[in-house]
């Protein structure tokens, strides 16, 4: 098949608008296209470019082609909308931090994206949080000063990497120096907005809560929050689901109280839960992850003979929550960890160095020789065109 240019693309696009079309065929035509087309296609009549960032056509282009919400995922055809996103290490391993982007479906290298550029000031280490609804959190720990004296505190920006566009998040009246921060992002569904979730945790004595809505481009002191003696873990997975926020927390006594803090986007409450762990070996609850629409557990155990990771799903009824295994993941070397989940019944497997993508059906094994670098973060989005400013 013939290769289309940029040119005859945009000539088509007019040719589309000298028929007059009906805006609601428009519309349905229009959603079905990549993101990289649309974006040239706004700059064909002030109508179209007035019809692609309609916050309607924006929702359902979202909808339409997301293959998690049901939809049929044209593959081969120029419609690719998942990405691989892979944050690098901070400045202990790069000049400045990076992301690299790859292709879902065949792992290719598509692009690499400095971070520094999305932030003001200068950072190091950059968290990544979400995706959600094509949306990244990012933030960014700012770096020592040049007489070594150490900033507290951190950056934020939203970023949306298809459409390139960025939201530095304003800053709060909160002390930087006398706490240890957490945060998390979602979409509330009920107000159709995005919110950022920061938790500051005064010496384990005292929790304050503060939640950005990029609606109303503020920060707000709310009333919940979780119990102050837990410390909660920072998320490494996407860890939102249906409009809830997940973190895993454990008390002093990691053992016996270790479970769930979850936080409501609709509502702004926080609740525990305390699912019951059956123990053994030696065990190392690492982290919680949505995947496959469900909240799952990643358990990593190890014994005299082998380490192994189980994934466990969260089951809810009413007040009582259980866990049942999804799978395990055996014979793990000693400093490998679990980078990511995929629909795809694999795993991403890092030692540091290098990924390993692992089949949990026949349990092989496949290097893929994609970094050199250490990485941080692995994650997959769905494009969008979710507008920012």
């Amino acid at each position: 098949m013939a290769t289309v240019s940029g040119d005859e693309k945009k000539k088509r696009g007019n040719m589309l608008v000298s028929r007059g079309l009906p805006e609601d065929l428009s519309m349905e035509i229009l959603s079905r296209l990549p993101i990289k087309s649309l974006m040239r296609f706004k700059c064909i009549s002030k109508s179209w470019c007035a019809l692609i960032t309609d916050p309607n056509f924006i929702t359902k282009h979202l909808t339409s082609l997301n293959p998690q919400r049901g939809a049929i995922l044209r593959r081969g055809k120029g419609l690719e909308r998942r990405r691989f996103l892979i944050e690098l290490n901070d400045t202990r391993w790069q000049e400045l931090p990076r992301l690299s982007r790859l292709s879902h479906e065949t792992l290719e290298l598509s692009e690499n994206v400095d971070l520094s550029q999305l932030f003001q000031d200068e950072v190091s280490g950059v968290q990544m949080l979400g995706p959600c609804n094509g949306i990244l959190c990012l933030a960014g720990s700012l770096k020592m000063t040049k007489d070594g004296d150490l900033q507290p505190g951190y950056e934020m920006v939203l970023w949306n990497p298809a459409t390139r566009e960025s939201k530095m998040l304003p800053p709060t009246d909160m002390p930087t120096s006398t706490f240890t921060s957490n945060f998390g992002f979602g979409f509330d569904p009920k107000t159709n907005d995005y919110k950022v979730i920061r938790i500051l945790n005064f010496d384990f004595r005292q929790c304050k809560v503060e939640v950005y809505s990029l609606s109303t481009n503020s920060w707000r002191v709310i009333d919940s929050s979780p119990d102050p003696s837990l410390f909660i873990k920072l998320p490494r997975f996407p860890s939102c689901l249906r409009g809830v926020h997940y973190w895993w927390a454990h008390a002093d006594d990691y053992c016996h109280h270790d479970g769930l803090i979850s936080f409501d986007m609709r509502n702004e409450v926080f609740q525990k839960l305390l699912p019951h762990l059956r123990r053994g070996f030696f065990l190392h609850p690492e982290d919680i992850a949505v995947f496959n629409d469900s909240v799952t557990l990643i358990l990593r155990y190890c014994c005299e003979v082998e380490r192994w990771i189980d994934i466990l799903v969260l089951n809810e009824s009413g007040v009582e929550s259980t866990w049942t295994r999804g799978f395990t993941i055996r014979r793990i070397p000693t400093f490998w960890r679990l980078i990511q989940l995929r629909e795809d019944d694999s795993a991403v497997l890092t030692d540091g160095n290098c990924l390993v993508l692992h089949h949990n059906g026949t349990e092989e094994r496949r290097n893929l020789h994609i970094l050199e670098a250490r990485l941080s973060q692995l994650v997959t989005y769905t494009e969008s065109l979710i507008l920012l400013n």
